[in-house]
């Protein structure tokens, strides 16, 4: 293990790319996650209605603002400006006429302003289309005491929509912190692995080679290196967040260590392999920034999945940055282990998969060429 030692010491020795490469990142994502999922926060969204709303409306308003955190829109104004302004994603118009058709079956949709498909919009079209299918079907049953019956169901019915949408707005804030994480795990892990290629260009392999040492005990000398790095790097986030920030991850520490380690283990593998194809350092460094930027963007560390277009919601089922945050994210969250077994499967056959085609390659492209 002369490698593996000589390795941990190469990385380990300046000081000040140690704080860069594992300090400060660790304790900038624990601090997001720590605000993540200690403050509560509502879906944002901007309602325009009447001067003189109608009991339906009042109706509609007051469920709205069960499970979302409402501001009053001035109809005269411009309502993007308002949005930007207020940090609203989504506006939803009350009108008393529109809100009277859509009950009597006059119409079918309801007008919402969003910048794009953002999850708000989303999870507001859900939550209203629940709202009008108890008024439509009171509204058939008897139109005369409609209003009342669905009074009754809404104040008496648990408030399950308003906790589900509490989490899943939690939920979103811990997907950018546990993006990020992914994101910082992923860039070490990259620049890390530049020893190898530093080998290679100093010709140091060549003096490892003439000992007992193989072309592959090698390279899982390096890798084993680069992945305890990188596992230092987790380790400092998972003991600050438990132990100095006192966070609760739903699920014993030890089980987190170690899928997040197979998460580390599977961007080392990535980056090894990925560095086989390469095989030029100068090249390496613009190449890194853009796999990194493309990986975590489709993997879902920037933004949830749900508001990217359906194609590709699909490709990122193929980078393994998708399944890398998912678990990040559920770790965080507390969900239990056995949701998260099909991810952990799919981690671990990109680890095998990226181990075997990178010793191959490296074998062949860098050492046996040299």
């Amino acid at each position: 293990m002369a490698v593996f030692r000589i390795n941990i010491k190469r990385l380990l020795k300046d000081r000040f790319n140690l704080f860069l490469m594992i300090v400060l990142p660790s304790v900038a994502v624990a601090l997001s996650t720590f605000f993540a999922t200690n403050v509560d926060t509502l879906y944002k969204i901007g309602i325009i209605t009447d001067k003189n709303k109608t009991s339906i409306v009042e109706v509609i308003d007051n469920q709205l603002r069960k499970c979302f955190d409402v501001k009053i829109f001035d109809p005269q104004k411009s309502i993007v400006s308002q949005m930007v302004q207020s940090g609203v994603d989504c506006v939803i118009v009350l009108n008393n006429k529109t809100i009277d058709d859509i009950i009597n079956g006059k119409r079918t949709n309801i007008k919402i302003y969003t910048f794009g498909k953002a999850e708000t919009h989303m999870v507001l079209k859900e939550y209203i289309n629940s709202i009008f299918k108890v008024l439509i079907s009171q509204n058939n049953i008897n139109k005369s005491k409609y209003l009342e019956t669905s009074k009754y169901i809404f104040e008496h019915s648990p408030l399950v929509f308003s906790e589900q949408f509490k989490h899943e707005s939690k939920a979103l804030s811990v997907s950018f912190a546990s993006g990020l994480f992914v994101m910082s795990l992923f860039w070490l892990a990259l620049n890390a692995s530049n020893i190898i290629l530093k080998d290679y260009q100093e010709r140091v392999i060549i003096r490892i080679l003439c000992s007992p040492v193989s072309p592959q005990s090698y390279i899982l000398q390096s890798i084993l290196s680069i992945f305890s790095v990188t596992f230092l790097q987790l380790l400092f986030f998972v003991v600050l967040c438990k132990y100095f920030l006192n966070l609760s991850f739903g699920v014993n520490i030890l089980v987190i260590l170690i899928v997040l380690s197979i998460c580390s283990f599977m961007f080392v593998s990535f980056a090894v392999m990925f560095i086989s194809i390469v095989n030029d350092i100068k090249k390496l460094a613009t190449l890194n920034s853009m796999v990194v930027t493309i990986m975590c963007m489709i993997g879902g560390c920037y933004w949830p999945l749900s508001i990217m277009p359906m194609f590709l919601q699909k490709l990122a089922l193929i980078f393994p940055t998708t399944y890398a945050t998912n678990l990040t994210k559920n770790m965080l969250i507390g969900k239990p282990l056995e949701n998260m077994l099909i991810d952990i499967l799919i981690v671990i056959t990109f680890c095998i998969l990226f181990v075997l085609v990178g010793i191959n390659r490296l074998s062949k492209n860098v050492i046996l060429k040299m």
